[in-house]
């Protein structure tokens, strides 16, 4: 399982990838909407965690960009906005609030939560 991190705040991203990994978790991270788009034109990852407030494209725009590129791939919002709510066409996707995590997440063990309860008993970790 490999899990992609879309966030333009590199202390955010070495975090999560540092965590991940050492829950024994395949990861890759990039720090914008455009970096993801090429990235998952020629790889792969099951979900990715994305952050809202990118610089040139807004979190939900990628988000739909990804489901056309990746229609298999799962989604973790991860925001700072504590007003964030999920828009039509990205609930329209199949993420709903249940989705969302807001910054900063206090206790990182919730990301392993929400992946394995987006993934049930396909993958063991």
């Amino acid at each position: 399982m490999r899990i992609l991190i879309v966030d333009d705040e590199q202390m955010v991203r070495e975090n999560l990838v540092d965590y991940l990994e050492d829950e024994g978790l395949d990861v890759i991270s990039v720090g914008s909407a455009e970096e993801a788009l090429k990235l998952m034109e020629t790889d792969t990852a099951e979900i990715a965690i994305v952050d809202m407030r990118l610089p040139v494209m807004h979190g939900n725009d990628l988000i739909i960009h990804l489901k056309k590129i990746r229609p298999e791939m799962d989604f973790i919002i991860h925001t700072g906005s504590v007003d964030y709510a999920v828009p039509p066409d990205v609930r329209n996707l199949g993420i709903s609030s249940d989705n969302v995590l807001l910054k900063p997440v206090a206790d990182m063990n919730i990301f392993i939560q929400k992946i394995k309860s987006l993934f049930g008993n396909k993958y063991k970790f």
